[in-house]
C-alpha cells in the first residue's frame, strides 16, 4: 500500500509545485508547541479530524473541519492531528489552516511528507508538527527531513509500526515517537501491538500511542507505563460531533456496537462492498476543468452507459 502512496503523493506534489508557492492568506506565523504539552503532568489525548481512514475507506463525504476540532477541544482534547492527505484521510489542505484560525492547540498535520516542499507548505498552513513515517523514507531522507522540519521550528513525530523502525527512528534523533498497532499492508489495528511497541521506547523521549483506541480503560493502562499522549482517530469517526465520543470515552462510557453484516451477500460482490475503497480520487480531489460543464459532462457519463439505439433506417428514394 505504501509504495502507491509514495506514488499517489509525489504526482500531487509535482502538480503543487507547477502551481506555485502555497498562497494562504494571513500564514500562520506563530507556534504551539506539541513537545510542550506532550509534557505537562498526565496523558495528553490527540483527537484526529479526518474524513475517513486507509482501513475503513471515506466515512465522511463531507465535513467542516473546524466544526470537528472546536467539539473535539471542548471535549478533552489538548492537541489535534488534522488530515490534509486526500487519498487515504480524505483531507484537504485548507482543513488545516481552516482549524488553525478558530483552534489555539498544537496542531499535527496527518500527511504522507516525503519532501521539504511539504514539510514548508506545512509551516505555512499553520501546522505545529508533523508525521513522518520511517517505513516511507530511506534512512537518509528520514535524518534530513527531521533536521529540516526542526530548523523551521516544526516539531516532529516519528510513526514506526515495528522494533526495525523504532531503531531507525532513533538513529535519525528522533525525539518524539508514536507507537502505532497498525499492520500496513492492511491497515488493521492492533492495541496489543502499539502496547508491546511503546513499552519499547526508551525513557529519553516523548511516547505517544495509536491504533484501536476506544476505552478508557486502555487510556489508563498506558498512562501507568509512562505514555505521554494518546492518538484517537477511527474511534470518533462515526460521530458528526466527534467531541460527544471523545467525551464518552474519557467517561467511561463503552463504544456502540458495530451493526452485524448483512445476511446472505457472499464470494466477492461481498468482499468488494466490505473493501475500503483505498487510494480512489474523493470528490473535488482536484479542481474542475474550465473547458468542461459539469451537468454537461454529467449528461455525457448517464447517457455513456445507456444501450446503443439503432440508427434510424434513411428513407428511400423516391
Amino acid at each position: 500500500m505504501l509504495k502507491k502512496v509514495a506514488i499517489f503523493k509525489a504526482l500531487d506534489v509535482e502538480i503543487k509545485k507547477q502551481r506555485g508557492p502555497v498562497a494562504v492568506k494571513d500564514a500562520y506565523k506563530g507556534h504551539h508547541s506539541l513537545k510542550e504539552e506532550l509534557s505537562q503532568p498526565g496523558i495528553t489525548i490527540l483527537g484526529e479530524v479526518a474524513g475517513g481512514d486507509p482501513g475503513r475507506g471515506q466515512v465522511r463525504e463531507s465535513y467542516k473541519a473546524s466544526t470537528h476540532a472546536k467539539s473535539l477541544a471542548e471535549n478533552g482534547a489538548r492537541a489535534l492531528s488534522i488530515a490534509t492527505d486526500k487519498f487515504l484521510y480524505y483531507g484537504e489542505d485548507k482543513h488545516l489552516s481552516e482549524v488553525r484560525s478558530q483552534v489555539k492547540l498544537p496542531l499535527l498535520r496527518r500527511e504522507f511528507i516525503f519532501e521539504e516542499y511539504q514539510v514548508e507548505e506545512s509551516k505555512i498552513l499553520g501546522a505545529d508538527a508533523i508525521f513522518l513515517m520511517p517505513a516511507l523514507l530511506s534512512q537518509d531522507r528520514l535524518a534530513t527531513l527531521l533536521k529540516f522540519a526542526t530548523s523551521k521550528g516544526l516539531d516532529v513525530v516519528v510513526e514506526v509500526t515495528s522494533e526495525g523502525e523504532l531503531a531507525r527512528a532513533l538513529e535519525a534523533g528522533a525525539d518524539i515517537i508514536c507507537a502505532v498497532g497498525r499492520n500496513l499492508d492492511t491497515w488493521a489495528a492492533s492495541w496489543e501491538q502499539a502496547v508491546a511497541l511503546v513499552k519499547k521506547v526508551p525513557k529519553s523521549c516523548l511516547k505517544l500511542i495509536e491504533g484501536g483506541i476506544q476505552r478508557l480503560e486502555q487510556i489508563k493502562q498506558v498512562e501507568a507505563l509512562g505514555v505521554h499522549g494518546l492518538l484517537i482517530g477511527d474511534a470518533l469517526l462515526d460521530d458528526y460531533y466527534p467531541g460527544k465520543r471523545l467525551a464518552q470515552i474519557l467517561a467511561g462510557v463503552e463504544p456502540p456496537k458495530k451493526a452485524a453484516k448483512p445476511k446472505g451477500k457472499t464470494g466477492s460482490a461481498a468482499d468488494a462492498a466490505q473493501a475500503p475503497r483505498l487510494l480512489r480520487r474523493p470528490r473535488n480531489a482536484y479542481p474542475p476543468s474550465g473547458k468542461t460543464r459539469p451537468n454537461l459532462a454529467r449528461k455525457m457519463l448517464r447517457a455513456s452507459h445507456l444501450p446503443a439505439r439503432p440508427l434510424p433506417t434513411p428513407p428511400k428514394r423516391a
